[in-house]
């Protein structure tokens, strides 16, 4: 049985020039850092382009790799990095659209619950899920900027509360604070379904 190389011992392969090391890393996070950006962007065009831009930064500075933090620590930091400079450069605040576009790949695991449901359950069952999925992914969008990330970063990537205040350069205190307010505005988007499965 072949041994599990770690994120880091990777990278140390890959800087030594073995390009197999670099395409394993790229297959372990290729998913979750697309999905990162098109769930703050909303557009794909726009997360393809940064999502491209962040593996072509992880090429050209593998070699500026410490091991001060962690292989995935170090390039979720690049990818925020990446989206506050397009931010920047577009001179405006995140988008927040209807989900009615999502990238097929970020909806493959709802299609498949929804699949199995409606196999199994009742047409009335199968809307309710869907319509909690829509407004659960609503909610999401309408969350301010910087809880949405940490929420995402937490939820959907991962990562430690310690681990996102240090991609973000923000207090410990101040990352698990956007978590909670986050969270509580969730519950409340969710009230009404949560309140019916009680």
């Amino acid at each position: 049985m072949a041994k599990i190389l770690t994120d880091e011992q990777l990278l140390h392969s890959y800087q030594k020039g073995d390009a197999e090391a670099f395409n394993k890393l790229y297959s372990r996070y290729k998913k979750a850092i697309y999905h990162y950006f098109f769930r703050q962007v909303s557009v794909m065009g726009v997360a393809d382009e940064l999502y491209q831009d962040v593996w072509l930064r992880i090429i050209k500075s593998s070699s500026a790799f410490n091991q001060q933090s962690s292989f995935k620590t170090w390039l979720y930091k690049i990818a925020h990095n990446r989206l506050i400079d397009y931010y920047r450069s577009a001179g405006r605040q995140p988008l927040y659209l209807v989900q009615n576009n999502l990238a097929e790949d970020d909806c493959e695991a709802d299609k498949k619950r929804e699949t199995a449901i409606s196999q199994t359950s009742e047409p009335d069952t199968v809307l309710q899920e869907q319509q909690i999925s829509k407004t659960l992914l609503s909610a999401i969008d309408s969350l301010p900027e910087e809880q949405k990330e940490v929420f995402l970063l937490h939820e959907k990537s991962g990562l430690t509360l310690q681990e996102i205040a240090e991609i973000s350069g923000n207090s410990f205190e101040s990352t698990k604070s956007r978590l909670r307010y986050a969270v509580k505005k969730l519950r409340q988007h969710m009230n009404q379904y949560l309140a019916v499965e009680l």
